[in-house]
């Protein structure tokens, strides 16, 4: 194993997992989530945020039936029903937890 560490501050995974047709769980990539995910790219890159937050795409984070759903950190958070409008106020709060992290 190589350890060394992380390159970015931020880091914010959006789940994109697809289940198959038919199965009886809803799944964020069928919601919107990779739409999500990169809207929330171009937002880090249109702010400058690259070298500080990296956004991810995500296997099944749970709480499937209120996808999309997107995990923060350092702010820690779980954000559930997630729609575009949201992205805004996901970065606003990874880039202050990133520029603040004993608050976070």
């Amino acid at each position: 194993m190589i350890k060394r560490p992380l390159p970015y501050r931020g880091t914010v995974f959006v789940c994109t997992n697809v289940r198959p047709e038919g199965h009886p769980k809803p799944c964020c990539g069928r919601r919107g989530g990779p739409e999500l995910r990169a809207r929330l790219k171009a937002m880090v890159e249109e702010r400058g945020l690259q070298q500080a937050v990296k956004v991810f795409q995500s296997g099944c984070l749970g709480g499937c039936e209120h996808g999309p759903v997107l995990m923060s950190f350092p702010d820690r958070q779980m954000a559930f029903k997630v729609e575009e409008g949201d992205l805004s106020t996901v970065l606003d709060e990874v880039a202050a937890a990133v520029e603040n992290p004993d608050t976070a």
